[in-house]
């Protein structure tokens, strides 16, 4: 999907880099049904420091733009179901995301018992799910919204400030 504001765009290849983290993390947990995964696996280390990374930094970062840039502007356009919507489930999502990377980071450093593996895939698993549903309905709701509700100018301050949280 391409969009022609430059907000919706950034705000739209995060989605994709998060879809790649979340679809990576749910195919470890796939793999990994029958037996706990070995840590020291290059591949299982890289999908754990990639989840832990990216919810910790990108999704906290991508959802405080999102409430305090883009759900306020819609809100005082009159459209406050979306963006009290979608702030719910970033309540929802931000604690999951906070426990899946803390047992990741912990992981990193001394593996999964099998009790802290079963953990981290309940509350992953649930992640995961949250995310995929999420991240839809910004993508088929709130970035075509932006498309309507941007001017070219404040597109540009928009797209300019959320480059600058993720530099």
């Amino acid at each position: 999907m391409h969009f022609t504001r430059r907000t919706a765009q950034l705000l739209h290849e995060d989605h994709q880099a998060t879809i790649a983290v979340i679809e990576a993390l749910d195919q470890m947990i796939a793999k990994a049904r029958k037996a706990t995964p070995d840590t020291n696996d290059p591949g299982i280390r890289a999908v754990l420091k990639s989840a832990a990374g990216a919810i910790k930094d990108e999704i906290n970062k991508h959802f405080a733009f999102e409430e305090d840039e883009l759900f306020t502007r819609l809100e005082e356009m009159g459209d406050v179901a979306i963006g009290a919507h979608l702030r719910e489930e970033h309540a929802a999502i931000l604690p999951l995301g906070q426990q899946v990377a803390d047992r990741a980071a912990r992981a990193l450093d001394s593996g999964f018992s099998g009790d802290e593996w079963t953990k981290f895939r309940t509350f992953a698993g649930e992640l995961i799910e949250r995310m995929f549903a999420h991240i839809q309905k910004e993508e088929m709701a709130l970035l075509p919204m932006l498309e309507d509700i941007l001017d070219d100018e404040t597109d540009m301050e928009l797209s300019t400030r959320y480059a600058n949280t993720h530099t």
